[in-house]
Formats: structure tokens, C-alpha cells, sequence
């Protein structure tokens, strides 16, 4: 049980605006029911530490010292708009500022009839029925107290609705917007459903204005119909001081295939969370991320694959690159259940060290209770290989050439899993950056 009067600031402001979102005029809000389980789930999870095993190498403390205030409303900037964007991705844009959906900054055009791009918490009010069988569906309270107490506010964020066999052409970029002139934390919640036989790839980027310390915590949930096509990708890379905790939640159903990939660079303490449920039979699930960090970063990732069906298939590949005093951690699970035969699941997780002082865990895991499966891991981490090195000095290439060489092989690995060219294109260009 957390102890309110001892929790950190950032804790006590969320409660706060919680028990004002409760009181007002008295009236239920949408879904009051599952805010209050999910309260009750955060307040009996307490705030994980380096005592529980799932965050043994993320001291949050740190990260949640500042006395962050809650994001208030605010309009996007030019400035902002330019920060977030991708040159050459001809893509529809939703801006979401300090958490809610800004229709004004936003440009839909070019996307079918049927699609719909809104404001989650005014659809939470005004059609319930539309979300009620999809919104906190799948989302584990019990898991983690962000998880519940990002489900226990239902802030804003944005609804995506994309109709039965609608394939949307152009991509969806979503646009963070976070204003930081004080300490500042922002949750934001996505409900992202793609109906039968529909498509969409779905871009996010992150922008910080201000040069205050920021905590996110957001979630976003992902429903394939049966044979939807989804691709989701988040670029991290607002600063370093940065902070937040995020989980990425699919529910996949027949012959689905959903694809989510994270990218972290400038960023502080961050901890990101993906969740898949491949549950419908024939489904495939692909995660994949890239990290590199420098200074006192930390990222960690956790990842759970969770096969309830027969004959699905989940891919998952994970770098990471450490160096100065940073941290980088993948702690990864494929659980199939007995049900799922006939599963083929495959984890990939490769670090390596560029510094003394910097550290890179890895945990896959494998929980197997069908036996007709092909399930294997791996894991990597270590230095750069002198050899190889040598074979490219040997060539007449320099010490530091040789060696970005190698660590930009190393990471395209990753980027060559987005599907988007102009995507692809501003990630090795940052991956270069980052690597000088």
C-alpha cells in the first residue's frame, strides 16, 4: 500500500487531481467503475523499487524527486510542430499537447471516410458505447502501479478508429507536444482500433519545450480486428531531463499482424512497457527497439508476448548501445500457454558496453506449458571486437570511423524493421548523430 504522506510529489499531485476528478458535480464519469478499481490497484501495487524483480536495475528515485506539477492546457507552437516532424514523411498529423488531442494544429486531410481521429476523453464522454468494449480491455492493473494509475485518471489522449477494410495510405503521425516550464508530469492515454481486414502505420514523435524536469505516463492500446495490418512506431528523444514510465498494450485477434517498434535517444530515465497478446489463431506480433544512450541515461525495457492461441507467431529484437555513466536494460518474456500449439516465437536482445562505467542487463525468458512449439532466446552483451577494428584500420580507415562503422551496422539492424523510408532516413540520421 503506498503511503501518501511519504510518496514522492509527483504521486501526491496525481491523487490530488484524482479525488478532483471524482468530486465536482457528483456525476459518474464514463467508466467510474474501472477508474476506481484501477485506484485501488495502484494504490495496492505501491510504488515499484529496486526490491521487486521486474525493476531491479530502474531506481525511479531519482527521476521522481522533482515536485512535478500537472501539465495545464496549451496550443502548439510552429516552433513545436517543426521539432516533432519527419522530413519527407508525407503523412496525416495529430498534434496532442500536454496530454489532450489539438484539433486545430492537427491536418487530416487524406484520410478515407470512416476514419476517425478524436479527442479519447471527449468520445469517453460523449459515446461510451463506441470505446466500451475496447478502452482498459486488456490492460493488467494488477501488472504495474503507472499502468493503474494512468487508468485510473482517463485523461486525454487520442481515439483512433480505423472502419472494416479501410486501408489508410498515407501514415498517421502523432505529434507530442509536452510545455516544461516547471517541473511538469503528463498522462496520456490512446485507444487505437483497427477493425477487420483494415491498415494503418502509426508514427509518434516527442517534443519537450522548456528546460524543466518532465515525468510521462502514458499508455496506449492497440485492437486488431481479424487480418488488420498495424504498425506503430514511437521515436524517444526529448532531452535529458525526460523522464517517464510508458506501456504499449496490442490485442491482436485472426491472422492479425501488429508490429511495434521504440526508439530511444536523448532522453533521461525511462522505462517502456509493451504488452502483446497475439489471441486470435494465425496472428503474427513483431517488437523491436533501439537505444543508445549517453551521460546518466537510463532506459529499460520490459517486454511480455503472451500466446493464448495455436499457430501464431511473435519476432522480438531489442539493441541497445551504453556508454559515459548510462544504464540500458531489456528484461523480455514469451509466455505461451497451453492452449497456444503450434506457436513459433523467437527473442533476440544484443548490447554493448563502450565504457567502464557503463552497464547493459539482459533477462529474456521463455514460460513454455504447450509442447508443440518452436520457442528460442538469446542474448548478448560485450565490446566492440578489437578484431574487428583492426580488419577496417587495416584498410586505411581511422580508429573512430571504424569504430562508428561498426556500431551503425550494429544498430540498422533494427531500423531496417520500419517499413517507412523517410522514417528510416531520420533515424540513421540521429543514430549518426548519437554516435559521434
Amino acid at each position: 500500500m503506498i503511503d501518501l504522506e511519504k510518496a514522492p510529489a509527483l504521486l501526491r499531485h496525481a491523487v490530488e487531481a484524482l479525488e478532483g476528478a471524482f468530486s465536482g458535480d457528483g456525476a459518474p464519469d464514463p467508466f467510474a467503475d474501472r477508474r476506481q478499481a484501477a485506484r485501488t490497484a495502484f494504490e495496492s501495487a505501491g510504488l515499484p523499487t529496486t526490491r521487486h524483480e521486474a525493476w531491479k536495475y530502474t531506481d525511479l528515485r531519482p527521476a521522481l524527486k522533482p515536485d512535478y506539477a500537472p501539465a495545464g492546457r496549451a496550443t502548439a507552437t510552429d516552433a513545436d510542430l517543426a521539432a516533432g516532424s519527419i522530413d519527407g514523411l508525407d503523412a496525416a498529423r495529430v498534434v496532442v499537447v500536454n496530454g489532450r488531442y489539438d484539433a486545430e494544429a492537427s491536418d487530416l486531410d487524406g484520410l478515407p471516410d470512416g476514419v476517425t481521429v478524436a479527442s479519447l476523453a471527449h468520445t469517453l464522454r460523449t459515446s461510451p458505447e463506441v470505446v466500451a468494449d475496447t478502452f482498459g480491455a486488456h490492460v493488467d492493473l494488477g501488472r504495474d502501479a503507472f499502468a493503474a494509475l494512468n487508468s485510473a485518471f482517463s485523461l486525454d489522449g487520442l481515439y483512433l478508429s480505423v472502419p472494416r477494410g479501410v486501408a489508410v495510405e498515407r501514415p498517421i503521425h502523432v505529434v507530442h507536444v509536452l510545455t516544461a516550464d516547471q517541473p511538469t508530469i503528463v498522462q496520456t492515454r490512446h485507444l487505437i482500433v483497427v477493425g477487420e481486414a483494415a491498415e494503418a502505420r502509426i508514427v509518434e514523435t516527442y517534443v519537450v519545450r522548456g528546460d524543466a524536469a518532465t515525468f510521462r505516463n502514458d499508455l496506449t492500446e492497440i485492437s486488431a480486428g481479424a487480418a488488420a495490418v498495424v504498425r506503430h512506431i514511437r521515436i524517444q528523444d526529448e532531452g535529458d531531463q525526460a523522464n517517464g514510465v510508458s506501456l504499449v498494450q496490442t490485442y491482436q485477434e485472426r491472422d492479425s499482424d501488429v508490429s511495434t517498434l521504440t526508439f530511444t535517444f536523448a532522453t533521461g530515465t525511462v522505462r517502456n512497457n509493451t504488452v502483446m497478446v497475439p489471441a486470435g489463431e494465425g496472428g503474427q506480433s513483431t517488437l523491436g527497439g533501439l537505444y543508445i544512450c549517453h551521460g546518466d541515461q537510463l532506459v529499460d525495457t520490459n517486454t511480455l508476448v503472451d500466446h493464448v492461441a495455436p499457430g501464431c507467431q511473435s519476432n522480438e529484437l531489442f539493441k541497445g548501445i551504453v556508454t559515459d555513466r548510462s544504464t540500458g536494460v531489456f528484461n523480455g518474456k514469451v509466455f505461451v500457454q497451453r492452449e497456444a500449439q503450434q506457436t513459433n516465437a523467437y527473442q533476440q536482445s544484443q548490447g554493448v558496453v563502450l565504457s567502464p562505467d557503463a552497464h547493459h542487463y539482459s533477462k529474456p525468458e521463455l514460460e513454455i506449458y504447450a509442447d508443440d512449439v518452436k520457442c528460442s532466446h538469446g542474448s548478448t552483451t560485450g565490446a566492440i571486437e578489437p578484431e574487428h577494428v583492426f580488419y577496417l584500420r587495416s584498410r586505411g580507415v581511422s580508429e573512430a570511423d571504424a569504430r562508428a562503422m561498426l556500431l551503425y551496422a550494429f544498430a540498422h539492424d533494427v531500423v531496417e524493421m520500419v517499413t517507412l523510408e523517410p522514417v528510416r532516413d531520420h533515424l540513421d540520421a540521429r543514430i549518426a548523430e548519437r554516435l559521434k
